[in-house]
């Protein structure tokens, strides 16, 4: 099974290094990856849809960075780039981008973007994976606020108006809401981590109010956690099932029972994601995480086959997020670093057929020098098409032959 939410859909979220805005993937159909696009929650009932097919160049990495985004959003010590990125997980052809001051929206799997006239305009905040979408009708649309007792702005009309709710009644001075994910069988439940704290929240009442849930065996020294869904196939038992992973300290860490619990996987002990950006990719019970620091094996991509209760390192090197589809698996590494590029390590791109044995190290477009705070992944039931948040190097987008 492929973490499937509708038909022939996946999507993805992920996480960064060392400074204040950061990243992720979420993708499912089937296969589900996680680290900037979500694709979780309240997928359409029905039939498979009818929709076209996605054009452009199928092996290529094509950059798509609209000209009508502000040039700030990509120069100088405040570029971050446009925001995170999540597919509309009951709309293949839709995605959505933002989180420094604006959101835009493509209906042509991320080949094409416009603006939305949001009311009120959501807020420019550090990020993290503060956009998260529900298959809704219409999409319902979560961005995070940046300070004060409500902590996060939501819409039920994809993106159009938005109302600020989100209380935290055990911190309501909590950080900002930083990671958010929605469940892939629900979309009044979600999770998210907080920005530069520790712990992991959660909400079962669409967003309007918050409890922390990182109870026994929480490991001490994280912040910023990028918090996952873990689909086992059953509504009950996914409701329960995370993967969380943390910056500067802390662990890998897994819970079966909503947080009351949580325990450190095998083979990925101290494995931490890179500043402002985390991924996940799920396919059936096989599941890949990249990140740096773990335990006697260091820094690379690491696969377990078992629901994420063990992990093996498959490659190595620098990696923030992976995602990838029942063909092939991807990473890059990146964090939420203004303006880096080559000279910083550049995005270290790997790629290996699934199920991900060999891995080679594929040539890039030039302008393609930084890797994603997220990847939204979808499909036109021939293509898989992947959208990247590149951080200041802009959208750029990829085909699977």
């Amino acid at each position: 099974m492929v973490f499937a939410v509708a038909a022939n859909l996946l999507t993805q979220t992920a996480c960064g290094s060392s400074d204040s805005h950061e990243g992720g993937t979420t993708s499912n159909g089937g296969t589900t990856s996680t680290g900037g696009g979500n694709g979780n929650g309240g997928a359409a009932s029905g039939g498979k849809p009818n929709i076209p097919p996605a054009m452009g160049t199928p092996g290529v990495w094509e950059d798509v960075t609209s000209s009508e985004m502000d040039p700030a959003l990509f120069t100088g010590s405040s570029g971050f780039g446009v925001g995170n990125i999540v597919t509309d997980p009951a709309r293949p052809t839709d995605m959505y981008v933002g989180g420094y001051g604006s959101i835009w929206k493509s209906t042509d799997y991320g080949l094409s973007w416009k603006k939305l006239d949001s009311q009120p305009n959501p807020p420019y905040l550090p990020l993290g994976h503060v956009l998260a979408v529900a298959g809704t009708t219409p999409a319902t649309l979560w961005m995070a606020s940046v300070n004060g007792e409500k902590h996060v702005y939501r819409s039920s009309d994809a993106g159009l108006t938005f109302e600020l709710t989100g209380t935290i009644p055990e911190q309501p001075d909590a950080a900002s809401l930083y990671s958010i994910v929605v469940d892939p069988y629900d979309a009044t439940h979600l999770i998210t981590g907080l920005h530069e704290q520790d712990k992991v929240l959660e909400s079962t009442d669409g967003g309007a109010t918050w409890k922390f849930a990182s109870g026994s065996g929480w490991p001490a020294g994280g912040k910023s956690w990028f918090p996952f869904f873990l689909d086992t196939g059953e509504a009950a038992t996914t409701k329960q099932t995370w993967f969380a992973i943390a910056q500067d300290g802390g662990s890998a860490i897994k819970t079966t029972d909503a947080g009351k619990t949580w325990v450190k996987p095998n083979g990925i002990v101290n494995l931490k994601h890179p500043h402002g950006t985390a991924g996940l990719f799920q396919n059936g019970k096989t599941i890949f995480v990249a990140g740096v620091g773990a335990d006697t094996t260091g820094d690379g991509v690491y696969r377990s086959t078992d629901l994420g209760d063990n992990f093996t390192r498959v490659t190595q090197g620098s990696g923030g997020i992976v995602w990838g589809s029942t063909t092939n698996v991807y990473v890059m590494w990146g964090w939420a670093c203004a303006s880096c590029g080559l000279n910083e390590g550049g995005p270290q791109y790997q790629s290996a057929p699934y199920p991900g044995d060999t891995w080679t190290k594929p040539k890039l477009p030039d302008g393609l020098v930084w890797g994603p705070n997220s990847v939204a992944t979808t499909s036109d039931g021939k293509h898989t098409v992947y959208v990247g948040s590149m951080w200041a190097t802009g959208l750029w987008r990829y085909v699977e032959p």
